[in-house]
């Protein structure tokens, strides 16, 4: 496998060289000398741009967080090194100048800033607040999911009380809130360029927003245009209420095969590009026209088969499959060491988490006897779906198809447009399939284990299991310290034992961009790059 590895590796160098000497183009020459200008390569396209509906795409999600803004925020703090991150443990105000709780901690009340528009220059009022998140319930999107969770369940209990101010009440008295409002999902929108979207036939103008956000930003930047599967732009918003973003336009390059990205990178025909291979970072780390930021991170990968479809409805099945995959290979070889085995499905940096559970070393003769008892003792066949330009699921793949035969079990790889793949997965329409995209931005174990395995909420795998279901219940809101740190163990011990995923790895963040490209702040709650704060020199 390790022959193997290199052999795989030698064919990306090769098609490297190749692109490397590519014709960059007048996008790659306003790269190298327009300081107003940043082009980042990124891998696929976006999605959909309402933030109430946005799930999952990470060039979505990182399209809103740049193009939006919420009540509350991350505070950004330097560290004794310099590092500048946004603390995902302090929040302060965004578009709400001060926040005050209640003494029983059940309301929160923010004051809103003077003179907030929106990049359209409308006013942005506290009834912009109350409209959005009516919106927000009614439409009944994945936002709804964190709100409940934090114990507001309804719009009825998010209160206007004049222009300035809006309150938000809570059934009980909680820490969830603000992690869970510190997101895109909690965008507030533009009353006047929405509503006249929302008809009969289209009541939250959806089909308005999920293609256009113009005149309803409120954000560092706003967009300028999009051209799908080629390209999106966006351009500094003049009405912003905080210090102006310091590059005025920032050209989104779709480029969805990862050594182009690469090659364009180093030929400063981009600035930054996302998602390269690892194994291509210690040569960008020696490179003194590179910077490459890596940080510690809380994002989880892992392979997900679907609990309510053959044969993957068998958790022997389940357990075959999690004996069979080449753990060292895909950390050693597709990782490059540049990530931690995945021992829990609750990620190692969040509380509660324990990999005392795990026993899924690879063995192929127990794979085997495990079929043989699910009813498998010639194996199966299946499609395994992946979504196009993921270089870590595009290896990880080829070794998995390779463990998986071993044990009878044929796999045929699926490489899906982003787009498309991303619009399965949120359906839960993907039957086998491979995913490394999921943070849990609340580091809270009972907010991670409710998006990724409560039976009513999100989890792709389909996965169901009530004395799970009852235990995130009976414990997400709780001062009983002792009791949730017993639930949260045995909630792990039994989805070891079940096995819906396969735990893979909890991967380094890492982002290269050119030398001269300056400001970054890493924030850990999303992993997404806020451009506001960077800079050319």
């Amino acid at each position: 496998m390790q022959i193997f590895g290199r052999i795989l590796r030698r064919g990306a160098l090769a098609l490297l060289s190749g692109a490397i000497a590519v014709s960059v183009g007048p996008i790659a020459a306003q790269a190298q000398s327009d300081k107003n200008t940043l082009v980042v390569a990124v891998s696929h396209d976006l999605q959909n741009t309402d933030p109430t509906l946005t799930s999952g795409n990470t060039a979505t999600w990182e399209f809103l967080t740049n193009v939006y803004n919420w009540l509350i925020d991350y505070e950004v703090v330097t560290l004794d090194d310099g590092t500048r991150i946004g603390d995902a443990n302090s929040f302060v105000g965004s578009l709400a100048e001060s926040f005050e709780w209640s003494n029983d901690g059940k309301t929160v009340t923010f004051k809103m800033r003077d003179g907030l528009k929106f990049s359209n220059g409308d006013p942005l009022t506290a009834e912009a607040v109350k409209f959005t998140f009516d919106r927000i319930f009614d439409q009944k999107g994945v936002t709804v999911g964190n709100m409940a969770l934090a114990e507001v369940p309804d719009k009825h209990h998010i209160e206007l009380i004049d222009s300035e101010t809006v309150a938000i009440h809570l059934d009980r008295a909680n820490s969830l809130l603000f992690g869970n409002m510190a997101q895109a999902g909690n965008s507030i929108l533009n009353p006047k360029v929405v509503g006249p979207h929302m008809t009969d036939d289209d009541p939250y103008a959806h089909e308005f927003l999920k293609v256009d956000s113009r005149g309803t930003e409120q954000g560092p930047y706003r967009m300028d245009s999009w051209d799908p599967g080629n390209q999106y732009v966006l351009v500094r918003n003049d009405n912003y209420h905080g210090e102006p973003a310091n590059i005025e336009r920032i050209v989104f390059k779709i480029i969805p095969d990862p050594a182009s990205r690469l090659a364009q990178l180093v030929s400063g025909a981009v600035d930054i590009a996302l998602e390269l291979p690892t194994i291509d970072i210690p040569s960008l780390e020696a490179n003194p026209d590179i910077t490459v930021h890596r940080n510690t991170s809380r994002s989880i990968a892992y392979i997900g088969m679907n609990n309510e479809v053959a044969p993957f409805d068998n958790k022997l099945v389940r357990q075959a499959i999690s004996y069979a995959v080449p753990y060292d290979t895909i950390i050693d070889i597709v990782l490059n060491g540049y990530a931690v085995q995945l021992k829990s499905p609750i990620p190692f940096g969040t509380p509660g988490h324990t990999d005392q559970f795990f026993v899924y070393e690879q063995n192929f003769e127990k794979a085997k006897e495990l079929l043989v008892e699910a009813g498998y003792p010639d194996g199966f066949s299946s499609v395994f779906e992946i979504p196009i330009g993921n270089q870590e699921a595009k290896e990880t793949a080829v070794f998995l198809k390779d463990s998986l035969a071993k044990i009878g079990v044929d796999i045929q790889i699926q490489e899906l447009p982003g787009a498309a793949y991303f619009e399965k997965i949120q359906k839960h329409e993907l039957k086998f399939f491979f995913t490394n995209f999921w943070i849990s931005i609340n580091n809270d174990p009972y907010y991670h284990v409710y998006w990724k395995f409560h039976h009513s909420c999100c989890n792709y795998a389909n996965y169901a299991n009530s004395t799970v279901d009852q235990l995130i219940a009976d414990n997400t809101i709780s001062t009983d310290t002792a009791a949730q740190a017993a639930a949260i163990e045995e909630i792990q011990r039994i989805l070891l034992d079940e096995a819906p995923w396969v735990l893979l790895y909890q991967p380094e963040h890492i982002l290269a961009m050119r030398s001269n490209v300056k400001g970054y702040a890493y924030y850990s709650a999303d992993n997404f790059t806020r451009y506001q704060y960077l800079y050319k020199e």
